[in-house]
């Protein structure tokens, strides 16, 4: 009798210690929790989205989704930082995101997976977030507001008084006029010592390329002068030879007059990419290898010469 009570107390000690052992492995587990702040809501409106988890330390290892520029018909506006905190020998994680949709409709917000693994390596499991649904919804129309018919389009009698026009016609024909007048001052004091050279335009241009060269503003690293310089030389050049005033030409204008002379289109080729080098040096500040700027200064006095000879070639020269 006594063998038999015996034998029942340690069967009820170890279906306890069973039971209490299989609690203690479940409370281990990891756990996932997911809310909302809101689950009706309309177009655009932001949703608090947020995903808490609690695990135990020293037991598992957790990898945390990876939030996508989408999913579901939803689109997350911010995502905070992951906060985490210890306490009672479990860790306690949560990230907070705030999400929004464009499509009106009842639209699920899809689970994600974490990934969870044990220390050891020896086995790897997810757990999920909860899909939770979400009502999108337009903006109700007021029913309070009265509603009106549409009606018909008034047409608007025009009235202008007539003198309003012929003072706006007086004005453009004065404006033109100042306009006129300015441009032909200002050319004319553009003008000054451009046209009144002794030396031929050909003798100017070579003996200015030389006094350029002479005054070393390479090696004073003057890039910004020394191409400025060699640009007006080549724009005074090309006013004096063909008698009229090219100083305010940019490059593509420059370009154009070149293309109506009979020059090749390779040697205008090289002298363009000299002219874009040169405006790349004074707008942009680059500074180019001093091969480049010696090229540039090669190319202007080619062309120039080039430019010359056209211009002198007597009609027999090529018969």
């Amino acid at each position: 009798m006594k063998k038999g009570v015996h034998d029942i107390r340690f069967v009820t000690v170890l279906i306890i210690s069973i039971l209490l052992s299989s609690q203690h492995s479940i409370a281990q587990l990891p756990k996932v929790k997911t809310t909302v702040d809101k689950t009706n809501i309309l177009i655009g409106q932001r949703i608090h989205y947020k995903v808490e988890t609690s695990m135990p330390d020293n037991t598992y290892q957790l990898s945390w989704f990876s939030i996508p520029d989408s999913f579901g018909n939803f689109v997350p506006i911010i995502k905070d930082k992951i906060d985490s905190s210890y306490s009672n020998g479990i860790w306690n994680f949560g990230q907070q995101i705030t999400i929004t949709s464009f499509d009106s409709g009842r639209q699920l917000i899809p689970s994600l997976a974490l990934s969870v693994s044990t220390l050891d390596g020896d086995s790897t499991f997810n757990i999920y977030t909860d899909s939770i649904p979400i009502n999108v919804t337009y903006s109700p129309a007021d029913s309070t507001l009265p509603f009106h018919d549409i009606k018909n389009i008034i047409e608007v009698k025009k009235t202008f008084p007539w003198w309003i026009y012929l003072l706006i016609g007086i004005s453009v024909i004065l404006l033109i006029a100042l306009i006129i007048f300015i441009i032909k001052k200002s050319k004319k004091k553009k003008d000054t010592g451009i046209f009144n050279s002794k030396l031929s335009p050909y003798n100017e241009a070579m003996q200015l390329l030389d006094e350029l060269q002479k005054e070393n503003l390479l090696e004073k690293n003057e890039f910004k002068e020394y191409h400025t310089r060699l640009s007006d030389i080549f724009k005074r050049y090309l006013s004096r030879k063909t008698n009229t005033y090219q100083m305010h030409l940019t490059t593509d204008e420059l370009l154009i007059e070149l293309n109506e002379l009979d020059l090749s289109k390779e040697k205008v080729f090289d002298f363009a990419n000299s002219l874009r080098m040169g405006n790349a040096v004074k707008f942009a500040r680059y500074v180019p290898p001093d091969y480049e700027n010696q090229k540039c200064f090669s190319e202007t006095r080619e062309m120039i010469t080039n430019i010359n000879n056209i211009q002198n070639k007597k009609p027999e020269d090529g018969i």
